[in-house]
């Protein structure tokens, strides 16, 4: 027969109130009494179901984690990190992580995830682009969420973001550094907030060496407004190449889009770092292991993931608390793609 919650607090010589306190993490409790009933929680292999726990606080115990069906390509090696490290938080406090997805054409009357459906999330993080219709219809039934990777101009909603700017800014002002003076970028749509941000700390850096021109500031940039994919790195370099032959270095968006990248300059016989260097955005596993290994931005993502659940908890503990926004640092990783200092 299952332990129940009266067999702890038989055991521990307390009420089922002061149990039930432990439990939710409400109220106060003596240290040594808490010390005590964890332990017998934890002796008697105690696992409180969450049917119970959901009428004892009209909390379900589940969090949503819902990522735009496009970013299950290349790039969901990145999402399903963050996913990891939301995970590894949500075990402190009991929670599940409840992942799905979502399509370009959302409509919440048809679309809506099931976990919404039928009430049973107390709070959602959306990972990525996602649809403007899910985000407006999370805000106004009061649901609970943070956007992770995003954000929505003009909007100030719970978010956390990486710190693409400088971290772009830092890789490019890499290369002029080694004496690199025709520095391309390759990117995806700039629907993306990130990509915007990670084109502009390109831009400024060439703008404060005097490397680019006031006439036609994008001569060296290729941008495609579609999603970010080998695809799109390779077909860019080589439309680069064909109009300015002497380019010596490429920063790109991100990894998926920089392994393509790679692999178009080896078509054209250029050596890569010799010829032309080349930096990307992420560190995706493939980027470590690549030939040559790219040189990249590291992202923390499983710490993304962790402050991301913070937040949400937060604001599912405390709904009246202002939004917030938390950027994450970055970090430059050399490796074989680029010859230059940090």
């Amino acid at each position: 027969m299952a332990t129940t919650i009266k067999d702890i607090a038989r055991k521990a010589g307390v009420s089922i109130s002061t149990v039930s306190l432990v439990l939710n993490r409400k109220g106060y409790v003596a240290d040594e009494t808490r010390d005590k009933i964890l332990s017998i929680m934890e002796e008697m292999n105690y696992k409180p179901l969450h049917s119970a726990r959901k009428l004892a606080t009209q909390k379900t115990g589940n969090i949503g984690y819902i990522l735009w069906e496009g970013h299950f390509s290349e790039v969901e090696m990145f999402y399903s990190q963050v996913f990891l490290g939301m995970e590894y938080a949500a075990r402190r406090d009991d929670y599940y992580i409840l992942l799905t997805t979502v399509n370009d054409h959302f409509d919440p009357k048809e679309d809506l995830p099931r976990f919404l459906k039928y009430k049973d999330v107390d709070g959602v993080a959306l990972a990525g682009r996602v649809p403007l219709e899910l985000v407006k219809y999370l805000d106004d039934n009061n649901i609970p969420f943070v956007l992770i990777d995003y954000e929505i101009p003009g909007q100030n909603y719970n978010s956390v973001k990486i710190d693409n700017y400088n971290g772009a800014f830092r890789a490019v002002e890499c290369f002029v550094r080694q004496g690199r003076k025709k520095i391309a970028f390759v990117g995806g749509t700039f629907f993306h907030p990130s990509i915007k941000e990670r084109y502009r700390g390109y831009i400024d850096v060439l703008s404060k060496y005097n490397l680019i021109s006031r006439k036609n500031p994008e001569i060296y940039s290729f941008c495609e407004e579609s999603e970010t994919s080998r695809a799109i790195g390779e077909k860019g370099i080589k439309s680069l190449l064909s109009s300015y032959p002497d380019i010596d270095a490429v920063f790109c968006c991100n990894d998926t889009t920089a392994l393509g990248v790679i692999s178009g300059i080896q078509s054209l016989k250029k050596r890569i770092p010799e010829d032309i260097a080349v930096i990307g955005f992420d560190d995706i596993p493939p980027s470590e292991f690549s030939s040559p290994k790219l040189s990249t931005l590291q992202v923390p993502k499983l710490d993304i993931g962790k402050e991301a659940y913070k937040l949400l908890y937060e604001r599912i503990c405390h709904p009246n608390i202002m939004p917030q926004t938390r950027i994450i640092p970055v970090e430059l990783v050399i490796r074989e793609s680029s010859k230059c200092l940090k």
